[in-house]
């Protein structure tokens, strides 16, 4: 068994404060899946991006918004959604607390594309610090 401390994964970071660590399986072990654990405040998330695989999205606590291929749902720890590959998509949390999920991601290496879409991007986004 490996065990993994958090604190040692990479972050995303979003107003300078931990929104995510990334657990890249191709780093521990060749596993052959990734994932974000995500926990962001109430009006945050990533923009439209993309990832070559797909990705299962695992609320845990509070509400997301997820948007992907034209749909739009809130999504609790009641459900699980999945987002196949190469389908823009983006989140945001709705509150009325923190959310805090498990993006699972079926890829050992993770891999986010950026998708133009009008809205101006984040200039407070991190992503892969350590």
């Amino acid at each position: 068994m490996e065990v993994i401390k958090r604190g040692t994964l990479p972050t995303i970071q979003m107003d300078g404060e931990v929104a995510a660590y990334i657990f890249d399986g191709r780093s521990h072990g060749n596993l052959e899946s990734s994932a974000f654990i995500v926990d962001v405040p109430v009006g945050r998330g990533p923009g439209l991006h993309t990832h070559p695989y797909d990705e299962i999205f695992v609320v845990v606590e509070g509400t997301v918004r997820l948007e992907a291929d034209g749909e739009t749902v809130e999504a609790t720890p009641e459900e699980i959604c999945v987002v196949r590959a190469g389908v823009p998509h983006a989140f945001t949390n709705v509150g009325p607390g923190r959310a805090r999920m498990v993006n699972v991601h079926a890829a050992a290496d993770v891999s986010t594309e950026f998708v133009q879409d009008g809205r101006p991007g984040d200039p407070t986004y991190r992503y892969n610090v350590r």
